[in-house]
């Protein structure tokens, strides 16, 4: 298709403080530029991308030209007459970062105005013209009315809506809030704390694996992977996209879904873990997409598009028959076969294990770096083919478990409690890693730092709570120690 194949969201411009005292000033984060790279090192930077984000008229040209250097749409890049939202990132030796927002007003709702543009303000071929989007969330609080805007968007393009939780729930979820949660997309990727904190404790990431999809009703995600930092992914998908799956399939297994775990790429010098997850998600989806061949995602396009004429032109009849309009209006918008809950036909073959090491690749090129890489992604290619072509016969089929416990989150407790009962060092697994070490910890950019305005519900806006008349949002993210964090950071 002509047009974008991947958009994704929210800008921050950190400036970052090192245990030493050391400034590094002007890092793009927020996690939209990291899933892009991540995205186009998969692709080999062919791919037209956008990002969509408030931004000031203090945007660093530098950030801008980054973002243009590897193929980004910037018209996505929303002017606001405040700043760019910009935060200092204080690093301390043991491992706690501190997010402190810099403009004066922050938190505030403009801010989150912002961070996540509403969909009617992206430009013309963001909205309509776009194969995939990517999105990160609170878990307990989803934009319910943008996922759908963006899922259904996807689906007519014969693409997919990714969701990954930016931050782990602070109480655990309902059941009624899992099921919400993964209703609204496609491919659902969190980290372990996260995914526990969805599910509750577990004994492995197949297990979380098996919940997350269990929950996933008709029409929901159909992939799930579960990032485990330097363990590498667990990737599970539903041998039947688009149709749910009942417990007793889960417990028969075989005809119910095909999962793989992907060991991280070995010997990664880890410099900084930041944005690891979401370069991961950006590499796996491209790799899905790219994986599915061609003439797949031609019929997947078509497919779409014939339905969404059918839809319309059975809306438009049923709008012109005076009697029972309304109710006839209402059976076709709320079929269960419409273009948001129907997933592309390519969903299902696409390369699974190939993607999922992909997204391993490009989460090793992101440790590897403070901030975004700065070396073109072009002068990458030969060692990304390398570390690919040693990962992928690594890579292993698992058998999801069986048992007869779907949601095991109580009612009582947070999700910090939740996550204590985990083996020990598994918090590095999680996205953390709390001492510096030669594998692979995922952990996603700064966002989940992003608290709530006092004045405005952070239900209502979707982001994370924060403690009344706070200036610092303490990330629960465990980040390298003083001799991983040494050295100069660029960009």
């Amino acid at each position: 298709m002509s047009g974008l194949e991947l958009v994704c969201f929210t800008v921050i411009v950190d400036d970052i403080v090192l245990p030493n005292g050391e400034t590094v000033m002007e890092v793009l984060g927020g996690g939209g530029p990291q899933t892009l790279w991540g995205y186009q090192l998969a692709t080999g930077q062919t791919a037209v991308v956008g990002l969509s984000a408030g931004v000031g008229p203090d945007m660093p040209e530098r950030c801008k030209a980054w973002l243009r250097s590897v193929g980004c749409d910037v018209s996505g890049l929303i002017p606001h007459d405040r700043p760019t939202p910009r935060a200092w990132q204080v690093f301390e030796d043991w491992g706690r970062r501190t997010q402190i927002w810099r403009g004066r007003d922050d938190p505030c709702d403009q801010l989150y105005d912002m961070l996540r543009p509403r969909y009617d303000t992206m430009p013309p071929a963001f909205q309509c013209r776009t194969a995939n989007y990517h999105l990160g969330v609170h878990p307990l609080h989803p934009p319910r009315r943008l996922l759908t805007r963006l899922r259904a968007a996807a689906h007519a393009a014969g693409g997919v809506l990714s969701v990954e939780p930016y931050t782990a729930a602070e109480t655990p979820a309902s059941r009624p809030e899992a099921v919400e949660l993964l209703s609204h997309c496609d491919v659902f990727s969190p980290n372990e704390a996260e995914a526990e904190s969805i599910v509750g404790p577990a004994d492995s990431p197949a297990e979380l694996a098996r919940r997350l999809l269990a929950l996933s009703p008709a029409g929901g995600a159909d992939v799930v992977v579960v990032r485990c930092g330097p363990a590498g992914v667990l990737a599970a998908r539903r041998a039947t996209p688009g149709g749910g799956v009942s417990q007793q399939q889960l417990e028969g297994l075989a005809e119910a879904a095909e999962a793989v775990m992907v060991p991280a790429v070995a010997d990664t010098e880890v410099v900084d873990v930041t944005g690891c997850g979401n370069a991961f998600c950006g590499g796996f989806l491209a790799a899905l997409y790219r994986g599915a061949s061609e003439e797949a995602r031609r019929a997947a396009t078509a497919t779409a598009t014939a339905t969404a004429t059918a839809t319309a032109t059975a809306t438009a009849t049923a709008t012109a028959t005076a009697a029972g309009a309304a109710g006839s209006v209402s059976s076709v918008g709320g079929s269960s076969g419409s273009s948001e809950e129907r997933p592309p036909a390519w969903l299902a073959v696409a390369d699974l294990a190939g993607a999922a090491a992909w997204g391993c690749v490009s989460a090793s090129f992101m440790a590897e770096a403070r901030g975004v890489p700065l070396t073109p992604i072009p002068q990458l290619q030969g060692r990304a083919r390398e570390r690919y072509a040693a990962l992928r016969p690594r890579v292993h089929p698992v058998r999801l478990p069986r048992t007869s416990s779907v949601h095991a989150s109580t009612s009582t407790g947070s999700a910090a409690t939740a996550a204590g009962r985990r083996p020990a060092g598994a918090a590095a697994a999680a996205g953390g890693g709390g001492q510096p070490t030669r594998g692979l910890g995922m952990a996603s950019s700064p966002m989940g730092a992003m608290g709530a305005p006092a004045a405005r519900p952070a239900a209502a806006r979707g982001w994370r709570l924060r403690a009344p008349g706070g200036a610092l949002a303490e990330v629960a993210t465990r980040r390298p120690a003083p001799a991983a964090m040494a050295g100069r950071v660029r960009l």
